[in-house]
Order: structure tokens, then sequence, then C-alpha cells
């Protein structure tokens, strides 16, 4: 048996070599959209022996060869629902794509609440509302996903890499179906299907997203180098221009210094532990959930089981597990079978370890993982509840119906000595200056697209930095797709402010968060650069949850954007927006654009989240009533008011401003320096 499988093996190998020839990029797979109206390119690798051709709707072409890469180009297409085909080859491999359709392509990036799917089940603050309802009907043939993994690099750009839709499926282009559904991004998803029934024409959704990250990773390094107003940025860059040999001498010395640190720490902690901690006969078990992770400093354990039958015993398991903790020591039966150091970089943490026949047992067997904890995440708990793995002869069984007990807990402050944080190089953090345009859109530029949606800018809330750094993005990626007008399409930051969740209405109206400033950002960039929308979200947030579960709403008004602006539809798009304020004795009257047909609340309530001010800038919420067009604002005891603003703090729950066709009012402030 050995030797049939060792043939079989050098077969696959020898095959493989034959056929290395070319590659086909990884942005292409089946059932994906082609961008309309545009000449069509079909592009990969090649080692060059041998040339390549291309055929695809009625037409074969020869491929342009060129310093390893080859481009073959075709007319631009009208939009077509056809299933059409493509077919590369270079006379002994073929690589062919089936259910290619042409529509419009869009590039969906941000942080979070971009990267927030639908969700299969609903659970507040990671699915959108009625996610059960939405996935049933998610089929929707002619709209298509496909998801960029999340991969970051520093120092090189590199190709596209296609995240899985689904556990049993390669990453690759999807129609959307109940499926699929629940991984995909739920603004992108509500977005994209409304652009789909409204044009009737394909559409394609390339959703690349990180969750807390800055806009400044997502900027190219050659925009930094060039771009004004941005010589901070360059200079954090600059730092880490090093030699092959500087760079190796620099992760060396920061190892060290780190590795000395977390040592000095984890004695105390582990003393600390041994002092206070419960013996394990005495642990507290109950039901492993996302909540359930102490906050500061732990050290937890957790139980499962999995069976196994005599004959299963015969062969090997693999165990796949990834960064489950900042330190953790996984047993098998109570034998060690993996650990993981607190020294350790985040990429080291995850691993593969084969379970031989003699760690395991007929029946129940039992796997134990003991981690310690650093900080506040929980991520590494939400790793451990649905990624854990066991894999055997094809099988894939993710271990589910996890218990866990808390050992020992601190907070911040107890242990004293240096408090330490994740091994990660400067320039390995996900935010860090272009890493992720290096590793999550350089991939995709040569793909042509309609234009993109974004959604991020919490990462940088309060910043007034933010505003170079937005028109320096919009600014690079049109650079970079060759398309100088390309639509840009942002969604204006939704109320949130954890800290006033349950005293907003009488927080401070002339101290707000730094929300309020990047909202005012954004509105920015819609009134200052052309091609670009602004969808806002300020009435659908959640005071203490900063990914609320209406994505219905926001697909909605960014496709309303875009349908007014990108394909020229005469309809209402926006709310109501600030355009002039005039003073009237002890009031203010406030007009706004796109009120033509008149103004209204959205709860039947007077007008909320209304403040004013004189000339010492200290606001004061007010009373604010329509009339016409217009809406006036005063309030007890500022006799001369000379500013006013709307809803501008992080989250104000009577933001009810609406126009006659029921879109919000945009948050504003009069005077921006006020």
């Amino acid at each position: 048996m050995k030797r049939i499988w060792l043939i079989c093996g050098l077969l696959t190998l020898c095959a493989g070599a034959a056929y290395a020839d070319f590659t086909l990029d990884p942005v292409f797979s089946s059932h994906m959209v082609l961008q309309r109206e545009r000449p069509i390119r079909f592009f990969g690798t090649t080692d060059g022996k041998a040339p390549i051709q291309v055929a695809f709707a009625g037409n074969t072409v020869a491929a342009m060869i060129e310093n390893g890469a080859w481009t073959a180009e075709f007319p631009a297409m009208k939009a077509t629902k056809a299933e059409l085909t493509a077919l590369v080859t270079d006379g002994t491999k073929s690589v062919k794509l089936d259910d290619l359709v042409i529509g419009d392509v869009w590039f969906c990036a941000g942080q979070s609440n971009m990267e927030m799917p639908i969700g299969a089940k609903f659970r507040r603050g990671w699915s959108a509302q009625n996610c059960e309802e939405e996935v049933r009907n998610s089929s929707h043939p002619y709209l298509r996903v496909v998801k960029q993994k999340k991969i970051l690099s520093h120092d090189r750009v590199l190709p596209a890499s296609l995240d899985p839709l689904a556990p049993d499926v390669p990453g690759s282009w999807v129609r959307s179906d109940p499926k699929y559904a629940p991984r995909f991004s739920a603004t992108a998803y509500f977005f994209g299907r409304k652009l789909q029934q409204d044009l009737d024409i394909p559409i394609g959704l390339i959703v690349s997203a990180w969750g807390g990250t800055k806009i400044e990773t997502w900027i190219s390094d050659k925009t930094f180098q060039n771009a004004p107003g941005l010589d901070p940025d360059r200079a954090t860059i600059a730092q880490f221009r090093m030699t092959p040999e500087a760079k190796a001498e620099f992760e060396k010395k920061y190892a060290e210094n780190y590795l000395k640190k977390m040592n000095a720490w984890q004695e105390l902690f582990l003393a600390a532990a041994a002092r206070e901690g419960k013996p394990d006969d005495q642990l507290e078990w109950f039901p492993a959930s996302e909540e359930s992770l102490p906050k500061g400093y732990s050290l937890c354990v957790f139980r499962n089981s999995f069976e196994q039958t005599p004959d299963e015993l015969k062969k090997p398991i693999e165990l796949h597990f990834p960064v489950i903790g900042d330190a953790v020591e996984i047993t098998v039966n109570g034998k060690p079978v993996a650990e993981r150091s607190l020294g350790l970089r985040q990429a080291e943490k995850s691993g593969s370890v084969t379970l031989t026949p003699e760690l395991l047992r007929a029946g129940t067997n039992e796997i134990i993982v003991r981690g310690i904890y650093v900080g506040w995440s929980r991520l590494p708990l939400k790793r451990l509840l649905r990624q854990v793995v066991l894999t055997s002869n094809g099988k894939r069984t993710v271990l589910t119906g996890w218990e866990m007990a808390v050992k020992f807990t601190c907070n911040r402050d107890k242990l004293g000595g240096e408090q330490p944080s994740r091994f990660m190089l400067p320039y390995e953090n996900p935010s860090s200056h272009s890493n992720l345009y290096n590793g999550m859109v350089n991939g995709w530029i040569k793909l042509p697209i309609r234009g993109v949606i974004w959604y991020q800018g919490c990462a940088n809330k309060g910043n007034p930095h933010y505003l170079e750094l937005h028109r320096a993005l919009i600014a690079d990626w049109r650079a970079r797709w060759g398309i100088s007008d390309l639509p840009f399409m942002i969604v204006q930051l939704a109320g949130f402010e954890k800290a006033h969740a349950k005293d907003w209405k009488t927080a401070d109206a002339t101290k707000v968060a730094g929300y309020a400033l990047t909202r005012d950002i954004q509105l920015q960039m819609l009134e200052e650069i052309p091609n670009v929308g602004l969808a806002t979200a300020i009435d659908i947030g959640e005071a203490d949850n900063i990914h609320p579960a209406n994505k219905q709403e926001v697909g909605f008004r960014l496709a309303l954007e875009t349908e007014r602006i990108v394909y020229g539809w005469n309809i209402v798009s926006q709310g109501p927006r600030f355009a002039d304020a005039k003073i009237e004795g002890d009031a203010i009257r406030v007009s706004f654009l796109n009120a033509d047909n008149g103004l209204k609340p959205s709860d039947g309530q007077e007008p909320g989240a209304f403040a004013i001010a004189g000339a010492d800038g200290k606001f004061v919420w007010a009373e604010a009533k329509i009339e016409g067009k217009t809406v006036v604002v005063r309030a007890t005891g500022v006799k001369e008011p000379k500013f006013v603003r709307y809803a501008y703090a992080g989250y104000r729950g009577d933001a009810n401003l609406q126009n006659a066709e029921g879109l919000p009012a945009y948050p504003f402030r009069s005077s921006r320096e006020h």
C-alpha cells in the first residue's frame, strides 16, 4: 500500500512540474463578474517557455508576455447575464473558468463595520438584524461575492488571496445563496442586492476589510512619499526602510527586550496564580461563551471531548488550532501535545499537531487547553469556540461545546512591574502604514472595477489629520486603478459613545467625542471631491454597540447615493444637509439642502439633537421646531446665539430630523471653528 501511494505521489509531482508553465491570477475564478464597458483583461504569471492563448466570448487572443507576466485583453462588453466561459492554455496545460457574467464590480473596504457578516444566527454586535430571514432569502444568482483574506505586508506588495466563504469550499467567487451568505459582509451585501435588483445587471462585490484598522494602512507607500500634508507619515515609514541586515538586527534586539519584559511579568503572574488561583479539583465549570472571558489578565482552562472508534484509532488525527490564547498548553488525555509561549509572535501561536494512536483511546478522548490571556480582547476565545478542528481521512470536525473555568484573574495594577502587550513589531501591526494596501488592495488593482464603497473611521476618530489622509486615500486608489474619477461611496460613522450610553441626554454639549469631528471630515470629502457620495448612519447607531445591526439601511443608503451619482438617476439620495444659519433674536433659523419637499421628525416628536452657543462657544442642548423647510432653534439662557450644531456628539438618541423622503439629516456644526 505504501508503495502505491508513493508512486501516485511521484506522478502528481511530475504532473505538477510539467504544468507549471503559467498561472492565472488569483482574482479569477468561475462565477466571477467582469466589469462591463471596459476592456476585459485576463492575466497571470508565466515562465515564458510557451505561448499562452485565451478563448473568451467567441474570440481567441494570444497573450502578451513580459517579465514573467502575461496579459490577454478583449474588447469591452455590455452587461450580460449570459454564462460565459474562458479557457486559458499554453498547449499543454489548460485552465477553464465557467459561469462568467458581465456587470459592475465594486470594491468594498474598510474596518469592522464593513467586515461584519450577515451571520447565520443573530449575535448583537456581529450580525445583521433579521439575519436568519436574510440568509434564507439570499438566493440572487447575479449577485456575486469574493472575499480577500486578511493579509498584511510591510515591505512588498502581494497578489490577491481569496478567503473561503463556506467551510468546505476553497476561496473563490460565489453566487449569493444561503450556503455562503452568512459570511458575506452585511453592508456590501445589502448595497449590492439593491443595485442588482434596481439595475437588473450582474453585480460583483470584492470585500477587503479588517476590523480596527486605521486609514493609514490602506494607502500605498508611494502616496505617502509624494502626497502633500503627510510628512509625519513619511517619517514613520522611513524609519523602517532598512537593509535586510539592519532589519534582522532590529528584530533580534526587539525580541530580546520583549522577552525579558515578558518573562519578568509572567513570573509575577504565575506566582500570584499559584498563591490565589483555584486548585484544579475546585474549578467551577460552565459553558464557554464570548462573554465569559474575564477582563484584565487571566488564567483559564477549557475542556472538550471527541469520540474515537477502534477502527479510527488505527490512523492519526490532525489537530489544527488558530491563535487561541496569548500563551497556551494543550493536552489530550492528560498528555501534552502543543505549547505556545507568551514570547512568541502572534503568527507563531497557531499550529497543527498529529495525534498519534498512542495518544488516543477508543471511546471518549478529553482535550484540555490552559490559556493565559493578556488584556481585554476576546478574539482568542472566539477562535477557540469556532476554529479548533480535527481532521482525519478527509473528514473535518470543528470542536464545539467547550466548557471553561477561570483559575485566576487580576486587574492591570495588581501585579506591579511593566504590563505587557502582545509581541508585535511596529511594522507588523495591521494598522501600520501601507500594510493592508500591500496585502489586501494592490492585488486587485489590475482588475477593472466600477467603484469603491468605504466604511472606516472609528480607528481614526478625532484625528484632524484624517482629512489629509482621506483625501490621499481617494487620490491614491484612483491613481492605482487608473480611473481619475473612480466613484467613492463613504459611510458616515453611526452614532456610538459607550461612555454616555445612559446619560447622552445630559452629556456636555461642548466637549464632544472624536466621532463628531470624524463625521465632519467625512462630510468634507463629499463637499470637496467630485464623484464622492456619503451615506450617513447617524440615526441607526447604538450607544453601546460599535457594530449596529441595521446594515440593511446602510446598504440601502449607499445604493441610493450610487444610483444618483454614478448611474445618473434623478432621485433624492441624501437627507437634509446644512446650508445656512441666520440669527433671529434669541433663535437661529437653519436651512437645509435636500429639503425641497419639507422636513419631518422620524418619530413624531419635535426635532432633537440640536445645540446652540453664544460667542463664548459654550453649547447647550436646545429646543427645535420645524417651520416649512427650516428649523428654528433656541435655548433658555442663550439670549444671543451665534453657533448651532446638530447631532454633533458621539451618540444622540434623538437625532430624528429627516426630509420628506425619509432620509436622515447629516450631523453638522455651523462653524468649523466651534
